[in-house]
This record gives C-alpha cells, sequence and structure tokens, in this order.
C-alpha cells in the first residue's frame, strides 16, 4: 500500500501543470555608442562601424549615421573617413596600411560629443600548417595553438565552384579560432559545437591577426559573453572591456596580419 501511494504522488508531481512566466525586460537607455573598427597593416580602405546597442534581446543594430570620424596616424597623418553608403553607420578610410610601432588614435564627434580611442599593433608570428580532418565524405577544421603570442585566424572556405554546390545552397562559410594564450575555466568548459563540415577541393584563405594587450583583453571578456558561455563556470554578466573613451563602447582594435590559400585536397 505504501508503495503504491508513493507511485501515486510520483505521477501527480509527473503530470502536474507548469505555469508560463513572462518577465518584461528592462531596457535602460544609456545613451551608449557602440564602436567596432580594426586597422591592419593590409594597403586597404579600414572600416569604423558605429551604431547604437541593441535594446531589445536578439534586437537590430541602428546605424549611426553623420558622425565626424577621422584617424590620427601619430603625429604625422590624419585620416577622414567617409560614411558609405550614406546612412549605413560604416565609415570608410581612404587606403593605407597601419604601420608597426606607431599609436593610432580614432576620434568621433557625433551630436556635440566627442569620443576617442588608441591603439598600436604588435608583430604577428608566422601562420602554422593548416589541419584539417575527414569526417565521412568531407572535412573539419581542427584548432592547434602555435606560436608564443596571443593571436586569432579567421578562416574564410568557398567551395561555390565544387559539384558539391548545389543551386540555392550557401556554399560558404567562416570559422574564427582565437588563441589568446590564457587559462579561463570558462573556455575550457565551453560548450560544445557541432562541426563545421565543407568538401574537397574547397578554397580556405587564413588571415592571422596579431593582438595587443589592451585587445587580448577585449575578446576574452567578449566571447566570456558569447562563445564561452552556456558552460559549467560562466562569468557575471557585464559590458566588455573597452578602449573607448567615455559614452562608447565596443573596441577600436591595431593588429598586424599575415595570410594564405589552400585547396583542401582529398585525405585518406
Amino acid at each position: 500500500m505504501k508503495i503504491r501511494n508513493l507511485l501515486l504522488i510520483f505521477f501527480c508531481v509527473l503530470a502536474a501543470c507548469e505555469e508560463r512566466l513572462d518577465i518584461p525586460l528592462l531596457s535602460e537607455d544609456k545613451d551608449l555608442l557602440a564602436v567596432e573598427g580594426v586597422l591592419t597593416n593590409e594597403n586597404i580602405s579600414h572600416t569604423i562601424t558605429l551604431t547604437f546597442p541593441y535594446k531589445m534581446m536578439n534586437g537590430k543594430a541602428v546605424p549611426v549615421s553623420g558622425a565626424v570620424v577621422q584617424i590620427l596616424e601619430g603625429n604625422s597623418a590624419t585620416y577622414t573617413l567617409t560614411e558609405a553608403p550614406a546612412g549605413s553607420g560604416q565609415y570608410v578610410t581612404p587606403k593605407f596600411r597601419a604601420v608597426f610601432g606607431t599609436t593610432y588614435t580614432l576620434w568621433i564627434q557625433y551630436q556635440g560629443k566627442e569620443y576617442f580611442a588608441q591603439d598600436s599593433s604588435v608583430p604577428v608570428e608566422p601562420l602554422p600548417a593548416l589541419d584539417y580532418y575527414k569526417v565521412n565524405d568531407q572535412y573539419s577544421l581542427a584548432f592547434n595553438e602555435s606560436g608564443q603570442n596571443a593571436s586569432y585566424i579567421d578562416h574564410r572556405i568557398d567551395w561555390t565552384t565544387t559539384a558539391d554546390c548545389l543551386p540555392g545552397n550557401t556554399c560558404e562559410g567562416r570559422i574564427v579560432f582565437y588563441d589568446l594564450k590564457t587559462i579561463d575555466v570558462n573556455e575550457i568548459y565551453k560548450p560544445g559545437k557541432t562541426d563545421f563540415l565543407f568538401p574537397v577541393n574547397s578554397i580556405i584563405i587564413r588571415k592571422k591577426y596579431s593582438v595587443s594587450s589592451a585587445y587580448r583583453t577585449f575578446l576574452r571578456s567578449m566571447l566570456s559573453e558569447t562563445e564561452w558561455r552556456g558552460g559549467l563556470f560562466d562569468v557575471e554578466r557585464a559590458n566588455a572591456t573597452t578602449n573607448l573613451s567615455s559614452g562608447a563602447i565596443g573596441f577600436f582594435a591595431v593588429t598586424s596580419v599575415v595570410s594564405d590559400t589552400t585547396l583542401v585536397v582529398e585525405k585518406p
């Protein structure tokens, strides 16, 4: 009889109704400017993106248009950026290379307020050999730490010209591997990810970026709020660190880059 009563209580608990609880998300307008920009030693037009922070979860960025944006190269040159296209919040420099050993200053003026940030690049170490392995009839990238200094490698993968690219499919992808030379428990126990697979004859363009001390601190805090979140040892929620002056968030980075291109060949 006691066992029967216990079983009855157990199944009643299992069958209990769940009540939906809707908790409103409170958004506080901090009048912040979100800044994203990376200068490299490539002779290209660099882009600084200005937006307002999201006010709702999974919101859409609102561009900051009509700002005055300049980059100062040490004490020798000043580059004035142009918003392109108009209304996009993306401000583009003339073509130039960010020189190693020089401090670059980002200066922004918007609605009577001024914001600034500074960074300088550190040397970048050579790219390691590309490592990928077979998964059934496709391939996946392997991540291996390399070198002595903090860095990250951006992989652009394209198989649009292969027979595996079917009409209507997106036949390209992007994977970034971070090697910050830190020991973080939340990184070690971060949630797992599904392998990104690509076919033979894919083309992989890699770019390895050097990371200054301040940039590494920013990336570490950004990853703690994104890719490393959801594991056993999450950190307390907070904005990522920044090198922007008061009233702005994000990061302005200067980095050195090396790159290569690899054709994926058949492996046993």
